[in-house]
């Protein structure tokens, strides 16, 4: 019994003398606010009112809640419940335009139809408006593929719609895909709904439109609305190894015009949006080519090997007005790489097939001088068989940053190591962002042993659910010199334990204000209040 004590304190101290060396961030200050009553819900969304509040809507099947939180304390200054959901209504998203706030559910009908609802959430009053009905489908919806945060949808099923807004707030377009008709895909066209709204989500179009080609023909990689109220869309036609831009202007008035863009190269999706000239600016990252993964059991999947970054720019009716690829260099592939992924990469190198696997594009924003930020994050999903059966795992890997000025010149691109794994959906993994006048901020929990990670070393794996640090990756917008920052210990924050952390459960309401909500126990929540202090 002696030893074993010994054991245990001796186990304590070290971890006590690992917490003690690490130096949290002193550019952040953080203060943990009152407790109040936990909201156990699916769907956690929230949001600034620009008034120096959080309101945050949660879901619950049939069940919302509406909360109201001050910005400067975290406090929560009010509370209200609503069970007047009609039966089979299911959330498809919650978003802001235009200073207003939307809540969009379906309710499904008999004949396999669905009608679309729309509730406005009144931030000043913390409370639901009366539901509007804004169309009702033609027909059986397919459902998207689940959202990378997971949470919201659970681990099996996305939602049936999907929400675009215009670059100046103007036009909200809403989106979805009816069920084939035809199960052949080399004879089905696509039926996709598109319905168009100004920003009080007042109706100017919509209607339900057949594809010009089939599914096996075309890919669709992307979707917008530009702010004279036009679906536009980007499609892929796999035999022509050509590219399509896809503009319906109204009920009946599509239009298809090639675009003249290598079709050579692989792309799983892209970000579309339109700039200040009526222009679309497209980016996306691409693959030379896709591999087959083998795991020590033997079960096999597929990985798409990300080799650089494009950007191009054509007019409303497809013509390219500029066109640039960034490919990733070798060095910084070889990154935070254990030597033997660094001598793979190198041997891939001369075959010309060294790139990133499994990267995703995860945001792209332009600043007030017209700079472009691209952020990728390593992730995939996959079923892997092992000495137990098959298991489902998630993981969340390194993030890729790159910045491009208003000219498109590259001005930096930086690659930050992670490694999270879990086997729940995505919990506490991936990353979020909170961007600062100078510098962009990368939020993530991660492993202990990776506080003071080298140059030259592979981060040591965090898995989901064990607890770690708060970690920020520091980038300066300038120059993209690089810092690393510990802001606190989940297992120790003033003395409290965090529980159940969610990487979507982080929010910025305010510039350079920014919060976790989490689980302390005994049913209650807590907001963490993150503040730069250089800003």
């Amino acid at each position: 019994m002696k030893f074993r004590s010994m054991l245990v304190l001796v186990a304590l101290f070290a971890s006590y003398v690992s917490t003690a060396q690490v130096k949290f961030s002193k550019e952040f200050k953080i203060t943990v606010g009152e407790p109040y009553k936990v909201v156990d819900a699916k769907s956690k969304e929230y949001f600034g009112d620009g008034e120096g509040h959080i309101v945050t809507v949660k879901t619950d099947g049939e069940l919302i809640v509406v909360q109201r939180f001050n910005v400067s304390d975290g406090k929560e200054i009010g509370r209200k419940e609503y069970k007047d959901q009609p039966d089979k209504s299911e959330l498809q998203s919650v978003f802001n335009v235009g200073g207003k706030l939307f809540y969009i559910y379906t309710v499904a009908k008999k004949g396999d139809l669905f009608d679309v609802f729309c509730r406005e959430v009144n931030m000043k009053q913390g409370s639901m408006e009366s539901a509007k009905l804004l169309f009702t489908s033609k027909g059986d919806l397919a459902r998207t593929e689940p959202k990378e945060t997971l949470g919201a949808w659970g681990l099996q099923r996305g939602p049936f719609l999907t929400v675009y807004k215009s670059f100046d707030d103007s036009k909200v377009l809403i989106n979805y895909r009816r069920i084939p008709l035809i199960k052949s895909d080399a004879k089905n066209k696509d039926i996709l709904g598109f319905y168009v709204f100004d920003n009080t989500m007042k109706s100017i179009w919509g209607d339900e439109v057949t594809m010009p080609h089939t599914e096996k023909e075309m890919n669709n990689l992307a979707y917008t609305v530009t702010k004279d109220g036009t679906a536009r869309m980007l499609a892929y036609l796999n035999e022509a190894k050509s590219f399509e831009l896809i503009n319906i202007a109204a009920p009946g008035k599509l239009s298809n015009m090639k675009v003249d863009i290598d079709g050579n190269l692989k792309f799983q999706r892209f970000n579309v949006k339109e700039d200040n000239s009526g222009n679309l600016v497209c980016t996306g990252f691409y693959a030379k080519g896709i591999d087959v993964k083998v795991s020590w059991t033997g079960s096999a999947s597929l990985s798409w090997n990300i080799d650089g970054l494009k950007i191009f720019k054509m007019d409303s009716q497809g013509k390219v007005l500029d066109n640039k690829d960034f490919e990733f260099p070798i060095a910084m592939l070889n990154q935070f790489e254990s030597k033997r992924q660094q001598e793979k990469n190198e041997k891939r190198e001369g075959e010309g097939k060294a790139g990133i696997p499994d990267l995703v594009l995860r945001d792209v924003s332009v600043d007030a001088d017209g700079n472009t930020m691209v952020i990728g994050e390593q992730h995939y999903i996959r079923t892997e068989r092992t000495i137990n059966g098959t298991q489902t795992v998630y993981f969340y890997g390194d993030m890729v940053a790159t910045r491009i000025d208003k000219d498109g010149k590259l001005m930096w691109m930086k690659k930050l190591p992670k490694d999270q794994t879990g086997y729940q959906g995505k919990g506490g993994m991936g990353f979020r962002l909170v961007v600062g006048k100078t510098a962009t901020y990368f939020l993530y929990l991660d492993n202990k042993k990776n506080a003071e990670l080298s140059v030259d070393k592979a981060p040591a794996k965090h898995s989901d659910g064990k607890g770690g640090y708060f970690f920020a990756y520091k980038l300066e917008n300038a120059t993209g010199d690089v810092s690393k920052h510990v802001l606190f210990d989940t297992d120790d924050l003033q003395g409290e334990e965090i529980y159940q952390f969610n990487t979507g459960r982080i929010f910025e309401p305010s510039p350079d204000i920014f919060f976790l909500e989490s689980y302390m126990k005994k049913k209650q929540d807590k907001m963490i209040r993150m503040e730069l202090t250089t800003k």
